[in-house]
């Protein structure tokens, strides 16, 4: 059986070795030319693709996904829509509504969903679930996690979300309970809107208490788990990749009892290559996984509550979404769950609404207005002037333009300059279309790929050419409606349309 990898950057690299060294490594897809070329020398004969949906359309049974955060849930979508088994790196989604979606197409499909959780393939902490199981500690009172160290510093994900999410996998692992109250602090230094520092406080049904620290802002490494019980106290040191059992404990009367510690466990393996070979086995033999999907929104459960404490989303302490290699200028005006995608520009003035979706290499400028749910893809430039309304789609490399009679020598560059253009409610732009400015497209209309619209486009009409010319009527939902009687029917979803003059009408059902 073959696993086909999709993102092969810092975290990828190391799936990709290990897949490889276990003969599993079926083809790589990964968008970086520098990154693809590397590949090429390290894995002959391994296909490469430039894009994802390539490899989904290849025969290999299952992917591992390790893109960025924000692009888990599409993937992993995708690919089980595709009929891959999946295994995608921590987190599963960036909430629990998404990471739930997953898991009941997951069981739909009857494929397997596992989620990276790395640090429970750790020989060791299977070693303290099965110590702490046999009554090792008797009465377990405390869990205390560190996960510290002096950088990696992160931009758009704060510490917690970078380091803590392994911590928290495990500590649900090994108490086998969901917390019933959490309280998370963080202090942001470097940057204003990205905790450096977290602190994360539990309490459980049980009477257990927990504390985890995430810092990418320490002098030195620490990962280390202490367990504190009424037999005695246990420490794992990740780093040093021992744990030790204290035989430390207060008498009835309040005095130490202090009998010598030992090392009980020393961890062995690569817990990389045994969480895939779980994975496989998962697969082979219709197993579920250790950490399977499920398992994962317990752990998001967790995330959101602290990311809601800490007062933003769960990425950057903002509710939005803005990649590291984008800039944002001050003063431009962000919605709630709008993703801004690689190298985007967005400049002071602009507008974008809520649930927006950016792709890469967008620029958008001053005093432009986006609605709400609007989806703009890779490698588009919506110049001053233009308005898109509510969900409005505007796909790969369309062009809007802002000036009718442009020149270099007779620079035209003011507002005032600008000839408005306007895309209204539920509009489609296909592919490499182009927009002469002044012009307003109606809502739900759609333009073909490739035209040239120079003229008002009126709601729900199709059109198509250079110029663009109307060859038909488009349904809400995007299909092409087709005559029926002196009116017109939606193959598709059935929706019915009168005429109304030049227009059509949508019918009122019932």
């Amino acid at each position: 059986m073959k696993v086909g990898l999709i993102g092969a950057g810092a975290w990828g690299k190391n799936l990709a070795r290990v897949l490889h060294e276990l003969g599993l490594l079926g083809a790589i897809a990964e968008t970086r030319p520098d990154i693809q070329a590397e590949l090429k020398k390290l894995y002959p004969g391994i296909p490469i693709y430039p894009d994802h949906r390539e490899l989904l359309a290849s025969d290999v049974p299952a992917v591992a996904i390790a893109t960025p955060a924000a692009t888990h849930f599409a993937i992993a979508k995708e690919a089980l829509e595709a009929g891959k088994h999946v295994f995608v790196e921590k987190p599963l989604a960036l909430n629990l509504k998404e990471a739930e979606a997953l898991v009941a197409l997951a069981q739909a499909r009857r494929k397997v969903l596992m989620v990276g959780h790395l640090l429970l393939y750790q020989p060791a902490i299977r070693w303290i679930k099965d110590f702490l199981a046999q009554g090792g500690l008797g009465k377990l009172w405390s869990f205390h996690q560190e996960r510290l160290n002096f950088g990696r510093v992160r931009t758009v994900e704060n510490a917690l979300w970078s380091l803590g999410v392994h911590d928290i996998a495990v500590l649900l692992f090994l108490i086998e309970e969901k917390p019933d109250r959490i309280l998370a602090e963080g202090q942001r230094v470097l940057q204003p809107a990205v905790e450096d520092d977290v602190c994360l406080h539990f309490s459980f049904p049980s009477g257990i208490r927990a504390h985890l620290h995430c810092s990418w802002l320490w002098p030195e490494k620490q990962r280390s788990l202490t367990i504190i019980g009424e037999k005695g106290m246990l420490v794992f040191d990740e780093v040093q990749g021992t744990v030790v059992l204290h035989r430390k404990t207060i008498t009835p009367t309040l005095t130490t009892d202090a009998q010598g510690s030992e090392v009980v466990f020393r961890n062995y393996g690569e817990p990389l290559k045994l969480e895939l070979e779980h994975f496989v086995e998962c697969i082979r033999e219709g197993k579920t996984p250790l950490s399977d999907g499920k398992s994962a929104l317990a752990v998001l459960e967790v995330l959101e509550e602290a990311s809601r404490q800490l007062g933003g989303d769960v990425m950057s302490g903002k509710d939005y979404l803005v990649h590291e290699s984008a800039h944002v200028d001050p003063g431009a005006k962000i919605g709630r769950g709008t993703k801004i995608w690689h190298f985007c520009h967005i400049m002071e003035g602009a507008e974008i609404g809520e649930n927006c979706t950016l792709g890469q290499n967008v620029f958008v400028a001053k005093n432009v207005k986006i609605g709400n749910n609007v989806k703009i893809q890779n490698n588009v430039s919506v110049y001053e002037g233009v308005i898109l309304e509510d969900y409005v789609f505007c796909g790969p490399s369309c062009v809007f333009t802002n000036v009718k009679t442009p020149r270099s020598a007779f620079p035209r560059n003011r507002s005032e300059d600008y000839v408005p253009t306007i895309v209204k409610k539920g509009a489609t732009i296909g592919a490499n279309a182009t927009i002469v400015c002044g012009v307003t497209i109606g809502e739900w209309a759609l333009v073909a790929a490739g035209a040239v619209v120079t003229k008002d486009v009126p709601p729900h009409a199709l059109v198509a050419g250079v110029p663009a010319r109307q060859i038909g009527w488009a349904c809400h939902c995007g299909v092409r409606l087709k005559e029926e009687g002196a009116g017109l029917v939606c193959p598709s979803c059935g929706r019915r349309y009168r005429r109304e003059g030049e227009r059509i009408v949508l019918e009122e059902s019932g």
